[in-house]
């Protein structure tokens, strides 16, 4: 019985740009949040969580194994 290991390579490429996708749509967010919050938050807490949330989701939308529509947006995009 032999097992044969599985090196799939994690596609750095699609991660980007998954990444920059959800990073620009969670800064939107946040700065719609803030704008109408009348600006009472520093707006780079808002850049560093979107950041941090998108590699976080971009992540685990990789590791889901499922191409879904938002893969289609970050091609066209990016």
């Amino acid at each position: 019985m032999s097992h044969k290991k599985h090196n799939k390579k994690f596609p750095y490429k699609r991660y980007i740009k998954l990444f920059l996708t959800y990073f620009v749509l969670f800064t939107a967010l946040s700065g719609m949040i803030d704008y109408y919050a009348d600006m009472i938050f520093n707006f780079l807490y808002f850049i560093v969580f979107s950041a941090v949330v998108a590699l976080v989701v971009a992540y685990a939308h990789i590791k889901g194994g499922k191409k879904g529509h938002i893969d289609e947006v970050s091609n066209e995009i990016f």
